[in-house]
């Protein structure tokens, strides 16, 4: 989905497997994510959380050395939603992957775990998460194919003016994850998500 009113999550996970007999090799994966303004709908970079960072790129890198029982290599975005409207929504929708290598990976294989949070002028219960989001999944239940709700949204986020802007925020955080696994090949393996805030 490629709107100029939207925000796009670039999820880029490159992983180079292990060759015989016990050379490795790695290499580091970026998650570029563009976030825009729509309309009354403010999204903003969490870690940036002020004008400047509205609309940013925010990058995730996950590096891994593919090897047993080796933990996941994991990497977090998280961004603020501010909306004055009572009824709002969240949804994703990804693009197919490109898979250079073959690497072997598909996208169930990256995990993927929502979680919400509100600043103390915000509302907490503004948005609820919507299923399957609701407990750790992968990136399989964000089609190619249309939207999915991720965050359905009931009340206007702030509960009290806030003259600094910094306290009033509902909060999304998402975190990517995936296992080293010696059944993936060297190669890159891409694909973008495209988050959108939307009303109705």
């Amino acid at each position: 989905m490629r709107l100029n009113k939207s925000f796009i999550f670039t999820l880029i996970v490159l992983l180079i497997l292990f060759t015989v007999p016990i050379k490795t090799f790695s290499q580091s994966a970026t998650v570029p994510i563009n976030i825009n303004v729509n309309g009354t709908l403010t999204i903003s970079d969490a870690s940036n959380d002020s004008s400047a960072g509205k609309n940013p790129t925010i990058n995730v890198n996950l590096s891994i050395t593919p090897d047993l029982g080796a933990a996941p290599a994991t990497g977090n975005a998280n961004f603020r939603i501010r909306t004055n409207r009572s009824n709002w929504r969240l949804t994703a929708q990804r693009t197919s992957e490109v898979d250079t290598g073959p690497t072997n990976i598909v996208a169930m294989d990256i995990a993927l775990l929502v979680t919400t949070q509100a600043g103390t002028n915000a509302n907490a219960m503004a948005g609820t998460l919507v299923a399957p989001f609701t407990a750790t999944t992968d990136l399989s239940n964000i089609s190619t194919a249309a939207p999915v709700d991720v965050v359905s949204g009931t009340a206007k986020t702030s509960t009290a003016r806030d003259n600094t802007n910094t306290n009033n925020y509902f909060q999304i955080n998402t975190q990517y994850s995936i296992l080293p696994d010696f059944f993936f090949q060297p190669g890159t393996w891409r694909t973008t998500i495209t988050y959108n805030l939307v009303s109705p």
